[in-house]
């Protein structure tokens, strides 16, 4: 299989290393999702995908395919693929699983995490801290959890959580630039979790993510009452 090399947008915190071709567009459009360039509801054609990506269909298809499987896409029989459209309903059901189950993630993760790993958690904060991009600042909310997650060294929950992480990172881009405030109470939260694992606080961990994901879930449900309301 070919490898190439595809760049995320010019403001993205990163950039695609070399990666089978599959592989890159899976990422490429991924990120594109999560960020919001891909909005809701936007329907992708493979040809004009191959035809940006300068690919063949085949590994165009095989990432769309493999991005519906993810959740992230959606296959319409009448309009074809998708970009999922999240309801609330939704977004608070996957937050209430997320507070079941990332602070037992977070208490493993307290216990195994690296000092490298650490470090890598430590350099996203201060890029989030830095950012006012609410796409930016999404996708590397994200990378955050994520990081711990895989620290946890539990690979069913790391599935898990990381295919909730990716489902609510896009609305989380859209809420925020509706609600630019919450960047800087995420970045609060998020130094908050950080100090504790950095102590291994495992009582304290758990107890600070909880806080962070009820109050994402709070405003989720609030939204979903004021929408309803209207």
């Amino acid at each position: 299989m070919s490898r190439v090399t595809l760049t995320s947008r010019p403001e993205a915190s990163s950039t695609i290393q070399y990666l089978t071709a599959q592989a890159a567009v899976v990422e490429q459009l991924r990120r594109e999702i999560v960020s919001g360039a891909l909005a809701p509801g936007t329907r992708l054609l493979q040809t004009e995908l191959a035809e940006r990506m300068r690919l063949s269909t085949t590994p165009i298809r095989e990432a769309l395919r493999e991005l519906a499987t993810e959740g992230l896409l959606r296959v319409d029989p009448h309009k074809g693929v998708i970009v999922h459209e999240p309801t609330l309903e939704e977004l608070v059901e996957m937050y209430e699983i997320r507070i079941l189950v990332e602070p037992t993630s977070m208490a493993r993760a307290v216990r195994r995490i690296t000092p490298d790993e650490l470090a890598s958690v430590t350099q996203l904060l201060k890029d989030m801290e830095r950012t006012k991009d609410p796409g930016d600042w999404a996708l590397l909310n994200r990378d955050f959890h994520g990081r711990f997650v895989l620290a946890s060294r539990s690979p069913r929950m790391i599935a898990l959580l990381n295919n909730l992480g990716n489902l609510s990172a896009h609305y989380v881009a859209i809420s925020l630039k509706a609600s630019p405030h919450r960047i800087q109470e995420g970045n609060r939260e998020h130094r908050a979790i950080l100090e504790a694992c950095r102590r291994r606080d495992t009582r304290q961990v758990t107890t600070q993510v909880r806080h962070h994901l009820e109050s994402t879930v709070d405003l989720l449900r609030s939204r979903l009452k004021t929408e309803t309301r209207a």
